[in-house]
C-alpha cells in the first residue's frame, strides 16, 4: 500500500517514546515556504479514526494563514478544494493525480527522525503550539519555579502534562534535568519577564518547599 507520508510515523514514534507533543519540519512548495507543527494526540484528545497526527501548515509570510489537519501515512483529512485553495494549486480534471503529486512532494520534506536543532521561527512555531494545546497564554515564556500538583480524584499525585514537559525542556533545559523525574510537579510560567527566576533560585526554593 502506497504510503508517501510514512515518516509522520516515525515522527510520532519518536514523540511518545522522548515524552514529547509537537515537532516541525520545513515544507516548499510553489515557491511558498512553510513551517509544518506535527503534533500527535495527546488524552484527553482522541485521534480521528484511522489518523495518527495533527499537521498544521503555517505561511511563513503570514502567519496568520495556516491550515491544520489530521494526517496518516497516505495522506490528509482535507478536501481537494481545501488544498486546492490553501497552496494555490491550478484546477485540473484529474484530481487522483493532483493529490498524488502533491503527496509525493510533501513525503520529500518530511524527516525520518526528529530534528537536533530548530530555526528561532520553528522553536517559536512549537511553543505557541504547545501553550495552544495546553489553554496556557502563549506570552508565559518565562519561568517563576515549580509547583506540586494536587491529588487526582483516586486520590493519586497529579501529573505533569506533556505540553508542560516539552515546554521546559526547550526554555530550561537545566529545570527538566534536575527535576524532570519527579512528574508531580509541573514547571510555573508568567508573561512578565520580572517574574523570571534563574534556576539555582527554583532549585532553593524547591528544596525549601521539600522540607515544609
Amino acid at each position: 500500500m502506497d504510503a508517501p507520508l510514512e515518516n509522520l510515523r516515525h515522527l510520532r514514534d519518536e514523540l511518545v517514546q522522548c515524552g514529547w507533543v509537537i515537532t516541525c519540519f520545513r515544507f516548499q512548495y510553489k515557491m511558498q515556504a512553510y513551517i509544518v507543527l506535527v503534533e500527535r494526540y495527546v488524552p484527553p484528545r482522541v485521534a480521528p479514526q484511522y489518523q495518527i497526527v495533527q499537521l498544521t501548515f503555517i505561511d511563513v509570510e503570514d502567519a496568520r494563514r495556516s491550515l491544520v489537519v489530521s494526517a496518516n501515512t497516505r495522506g490528509v483529512s482535507a478536501s481537494v478544494k481545501t488544498v486546492r485553495e490553501f497552496f494555490g494549486i491550478e484546477w485540473t480534471q484529474n484530481t487522483g493525480d493532483l493529490m498524488t503529486q502533491f503527496y509525493s512532494r510533501l513525503g520529500t520534506w518530511i524527516p525520518a527522525s526528529l530534528p537536533e536543532a530548530l530555526s528561532p521561527d520553528e522553536h517559536a512555531a512549537v511553543l505557541r503550539q504547545l501553550d495552544d494545546g495546553s489553554s496556557e497564554d502563549p506570552n508565559r515564556l518565562y519561568c517563576m519555579g515549580v509547583r506540586r500538583n494536587g491529588n487526582r480524584a483516586d486520590g493519586e499525585p497529579g501529573r505533569r502534562s506533556d505540553f508542560n514537559s516539552q515546554k521546559t525542556e526547550m526554555l530550561r533545559p537545566a529545570l527538566i534535568e534536575k527535576l524532570g523525574d519527579d512528574f508531580s510537579i509541573s514547571f510555573r510560567y508568567s508573561g512578565n519577564e520580572e517574574d523570571e527566576r534563574t534556576d539555582m533560585q527554583i532549585f532553593c526554593q524547591f528544596s525549601e518547599q521539600q522540607r515544609l
